[in-house]
């Protein structure tokens, strides 16, 4: 009977020393499982404990899930502070050593193409919003032809300045569109030049709606540490550019380069 499995976090070089690393899951000590030039960052955890029906069974449960997913990003993240690391997803599990060493040779040649892609690129998260009320006081600033038009009204007979009023209106709610998805590609298109890579995923809101807007940009973007100074400048000249509009940015990072690895599983 199998009581112990190995849990891994992720796959490292195997020059990685762990002597300053974290507790993981549970509280355990976290190890190298070596392979060749690569090695698994694991933990030894309890069998029973993890077994996949009772993992299944407890990821309904937030705050043991928390607790884990807060020891599964703190060794990511200290490994990524002391060299490059491919991320696996949390619930990595293998019967034994003999196992992870198998998987690792398996997927040496992706796992040195990944290295290759990530090198000493850290992840930073980009996600903008946009307040629809205070946008629309500023829509003349982004607009010619808003601007072009409110200019004529202000000088308009009244029966002329009534349509060019109308006209105003119409073109006022087209424009929130048009500038919200033209600011949002303009961030992302600034800040992917001081980035090696970059994953654009789909705006979501994750707070009160009246508090942070509504999103409009959603981004991922791989760095390295000789350019985070750029990126973090780039991000400076749009902040500076678009808050006054009602667009509000949150940034996050450095983080494990999540985004961009492909799919680990067992």
């Amino acid at each position: 009977m199998i009581e112990r499995l190995c849990y891994v976090y992720g796959v490292v070089g195997s020059s990685v020393e762990t002597v300053t690393a974290p507790k993981g899951i549970d509280g355990g000590a976290v190890s190298l499982i070596p392979n060749g030039g690569v090695a698994a960052l694991a933990t030894s955890v309890s069998a029973d404990d993890y077994a996949p029906d009772k993992v299944e069974a407890l990821t309904a449960d937030v705050e043991w899930v928390s607790e884990r997913a807060t020891a599964h990003d703190r060794v990511l993240t200290w490994a990524s502070d002391v060299g490059s690391v491919i991320p696996f997803p949390m619930w990595t599990l293998f019967r034994d050593d003999k196992a992870v060493k198998s998987m690792l040779s398996k997927r040496m040649n992706e796992l040195k193409r990944t290295f290759e892609h990530i090198r000493d690129g850290r992840e930073f998260i980009v996600r903008v919003y946009v307040q629809p009320g205070l946008l629309k006081g500023h829509l003349a600033e982004h607009s010619a032809e808003l601007t072009s038009l409110e200019a004529q009204a202000a000088k308009a007979a009244p029966g002329q300045k009534y349509l060019l009023e109308r006209k105003i209106e119409n073109l006022r709610r087209d424009a929130g569109r048009d500038v919200t998805a033209k600011v949002a590609t303009e961030i992302h298109d600034a800040l992917n030049g001081a980035a090696m890579g970059t994953v654009r995923e789909q705006p979501v809101n994750s707070g009160a709606a009246r508090e942070q807007g509504r999103a409009i940009l959603n981004a991922s973007f791989l760095v390295t540490p000789a350019r985070v100074v750029d990126f973090q400048r780039q991000l400076t000249t749009m902040v500076n550019k678009y808050e006054p509009s009602g667009f509000k940015f949150d940034f996050t990072g450095p983080w494990p380069p999540y985004h961009f690895v492909g799919k680990r599983t067992e």
